[in-house]
């Protein structure tokens, strides 16, 4: 078996291995990049994708990112690992871990101080594979779906409207007061965010909206639209998924509700970042905006990811949701690099 980096010629080989390989064990979800298989990874600056090969036949990928970002108040490069799959016919042979330790060399090659991954609650194979790796679950995160099935109201606060170029600066200077204090996070800039926008497949200027009141930025929140660049697929649901579909079933008989996904159902979907906010009422104003474009476009759910105790998921009134929780996975590459027990950054991109 042999690693290398993934070509643009492995696109429709990479998907169709991709379709193979659903994530999860009792909530079982497929996801297929495309129309371009790289576009998921073009989101970050500096990127990765590799495959694993034998006999010139693919037999599994993964992909990574390498980015600045503080540790215990200091500043790192951090990799962030994601997009595992395996050939069915090839699982127990050790490809992944072949995939990772391929990564791990670049990552030291590249003066990575840690790495981290994100598993999904259920995903026994993938924790007992990095477990095994030197992983260690650092903390578990919220990925909170809110279903789209209503119109929301608008406070009257200020003015929900596109972000400008000229907004940039103080936008990118809001987010940093939001998350400056939380490990994992890196500052942003105007121009590092124009270049993010720009890159990322999916991503427009007007998917960015701010809240403005007498010239003053109190909020920022965009959307990464994810049908433009993954093909999401329910596969199976779990309890807690079929309960909550029973359930929205007979209150519908009373009044408005969302439609459970069922399995075989392609989702439409779309992730919040960036986010940012001077309070919780701010946040709540721009949701309901998005939640009503959303309405308009079809769109299904839109998710955000979090600390499961964190200030935002009190400001969700009116909404639905689906919490799934999120495994935090880290493994230290540099001696004498750890990390606290503060609040921890995860971007919308790494889901």
């Amino acid at each position: 078996m042999h690693i290398r980096e993934a070509m643009p010629e492995d696109n429709d080989k990479l998907e169709q291995l991709q379709s193979k390989c659903p994530q999860g064990t009792n909530l079982i979800v497929s996801v297929v990049n495309t129309p371009d298989f790289f576009g998921r990874a073009k989101a970050y600056e500096s990127y990765k994708v590799f495959v694993a090969y034998e006999d010139n036949r693919i037999t599994g990928s993964a992909a990574c990112a390498i980015r600045n970002a503080f540790v215990s108040g200091r500043p790192y490069r951090v990799g962030y690992e994601f997009q595992y799959f395996t050939s069915p016919d090839c699982r127990g042979k050790g490809v992944a871990r072949q995939l990772h330790k391929h990564i791990e060399d670049y990552f030291m090659s590249h003066s990575v101080a840690l790495s981290y991954l994100l598993v999904m609650e259920d995903n026994l194979p993938a924790m007992r594979l990095f477990e095994g790796q030197g992983f260690k679950r650092h903390r578990t995160l919220v990925m909170r779906g809110l279903a789209i099935y209503k119109e929301m109201k608008i406070g009257s606060h200020g003015k929900v409207r596109p972000i400008m170029s000229e907004d940039l600066p103080p936008t990118s200077e809001l987010i940093n007061k939001t998350w400056r204090d939380y490990d994992l996070y890196g500052a942003t800039s105007a121009e590092a965010l124009a270049q993010f926008i720009n890159r990322t497949p999916g991503y427009r200027l007007d998917h960015l909206v701010i809240l403005e009141d007498e010239g003053e930025i109190l909020g920022c929140l965009g959307f990464w639209d994810w049908n433009q660049v993954m093909r999401i697929t329910l596969k199976a649901r779990n309890l807690k998924m079929q309960v909550m579909g029973l359930l929205v079933d007979i209150a519908r008989n009373f009044r408005p509700m969302p439609r459970v996904p069922r399995p075989n159902e392609s989702l439409n979907q779309w992730c919040l970042t960036p986010i940012a906010f001077k309070n919780l009422q701010c946040f709540a104003t721009l949701l309901n905006h998005l939640n009503n474009r959303a309405l308009l476009r079809g769109i299904g759910q839109i998710f955000f990811v979090c600390e499961r105790h964190h200030a935002l998921l009190e400001s969700l009134k009116g909404f639905i949701r689906v919490d799934t929780l999120m495994h935090l996975y880290i493994k230290t590459i540099q001696q004498g690099v750890s990390i606290e027990n503060k609040p921890v950054f995860v971007d919308g991109i790494d889901l």
